[in-house]
């Protein structure tokens, strides 16, 4: 039988089976999360907007009974049309593969994508809500909390800027900022649906003195030995989470333009709100417009605020300029693994073909791109990426990923075993690995 969304090339993860991380969020992950949804929505509700305030009643009334299918395990339905082009899609492959299938019973990978669609038709059905983001609150307040490694990351980036012009130095800061980038995953808010509700809770990014004994695969070097014979190329972003990470893959993207490694970037954006925390376009411009404000951070001085201010003039120069490109395809909102890149998005695959680096930010796209099944954690990661390491034009790719679920590959021999039989390292968003693909160009 043929590699497909019902039939991954190793046994699904499914959260029928009770000692997968699948389980714990089927079970768990996914009601705490609809419930934040539906207390975001009440806080937003105005009783001098009757229209409206009915209408998010009714939202409500449906977030509880999506709640309630999934405590019955109940058999998947289709998703209401909202007028979006990809509805077709997920009528296909819900109709092909998962027909009689449930919450438990369809693969994880498919039942969680559903999910976050089913909850974005639920609000884009309707008139006064429609471009309301049920996650929006949380990404905000999640960004406000990490106002000073914020700061601190401003005045470094100016720092890296100037030390590029001793070549002598850039990789050096090429391996800082990639693990900047990498740990910024840990404001993932899918992994934290009650982010927020204790206002002293803040966002811990690791010290990157103490952080490389976590990261379990390290191919930085292999990176930037393929990086580095270029200049003035073309790199793409295939973003994860807005907010600190987004702010800390964007420092990463200017110190690479300033640098003279790439002219042009590609930062892949969601076209809707997804997993919670992953960003959008409103996301992206919301950072922008928020780094300028003088209201939303507390206790800043003139010259942080004058930084700051440096900083999103040069980023917004860059996309006047062409030199950040940013763009959304709902292909990275599907259900597909990226095996099907190529077959079920051919322009988005032939775009991405034209880049010299891909870097592949976070969780979910990591199991996407290794199509969240049951490998060894030995067996090699391009082996586990399939077509994106072997077919005709594979572009070079690096994925940065924090560990939130359980699946790893290309681990050495006797790195599972030192871990310990309980497998919560694996989601613990502990354990980092960062996997390269020179692919076949």
């Amino acid at each position: 039988m043929s590699v497909n969304p019902a039939n991954p090339p190793r046994p699904a993860l499914r959260a029928a089976d009770k000692e997968t991380f699948a389980y714990i969020t089927a079970t768990h992950r996914w009601q705490d999360i609809i419930k934040k949804a539906i207390d975001n929505i009440n806080d937003s509700l105005n009783s001098s907007e009757i229209d409206k305030n009915e209408e998010g009643k009714k939202i409500i009334a449906s977030m509880e009974e999506l709640i309630n299918q999934i405590q019955r395990k109940d058999q998947l339905i289709q998703i209401d049309d909202d007028g979006r082009s990809d509805i077709v899609t997920w009528a296909n492959i819900l109709n092909t593969y998962f027909k009689n299938e449930t919450w438990f019973t369809a693969t994880w990978l498919f039942a969680e994508c559903y999910l976050y669609r089913r909850i974005i038709s639920i609000i884009t059905n309707t008139k006064y809500w429609r471009n309301f983001d049920p996650f929006f609150r949380q990404k905000e307040d999640s960004f406000k909390l990490s106002f000073s490694k914020i700061i601190e990351f401003s005045k470094r980036i100016d720092e890296l800027i100037s030390s590029s012009k001793l070549i002598i130095n850039n990789k050096i800061i090429f391996f800082e900022l990639a693990q900047i980038s990498l740990w910024g995953n840990a404001t993932d808010l899918s992994m934290l649906p009650n982010f927020g509700t204790n206002n002293n809770q803040d966002i811990e990014i690791k010290s990157l003195e103490n952080s490389e004994k976590f990261i379990l695969v390290n191919d930085l070097e292999k990176a930037w030995k393929w990086l580095s014979k270029f200049n003035n190329v073309r790199i793409d972003f295939v973003l994860d989470n807005a907010g600190f990470e987004l702010y800390g893959d964007l420092i990463f993207s200017d110190w690479l333009i300033q640098s003279g490694y790439a002219s042009e970037i590609h930062l892949h954006l969601k076209p809707i709100p997804w997993f919670v925390s992953d960003t959008t376009l409103n996301d992206f411009n919301w950072l922008l417009k928020i780094l300028k404000s003088n209201n939303f951070f507390s206790k800043i001085s003139e010259i942080e605020k004058l930084s700051l201010e440096k900083l999103v003039d040069r980023w917004q120069s860059y996309i006047t300029n062409s030199k950040w490109i940013i763009t959304s395809d709902f292909f990275w909102t599907s259900p597909y693994s990226f095996w099907h890149l190529e077959e079920k998005s051919p322009e988005l695959y032939s775009n991405l073909c034209k880049s010299h680096l891909i870097i592949f930010k976070g969780d979910l796209n990591y199991r996407k791109l290794v199509y969240d099944c049951k490998w060894k954690t030995i067996t090699p990661f391009k082996e586990a990426i399939g077509p994106l390491a072997n077919s005709k034009n594979a572009p070079p790719l690096l994925a940065l990923r924090t560990g939130k679920s359980d699946i790893f590959v290309g681990l050495d021999e006797g790195i599972e075993e030192r871990l310990g039989t309980d497998k919560s390292w694996m989601y613990s968003g502990k354990y980092a690995v960062i996997q390269f693909s020179e692919g076949s160009k």
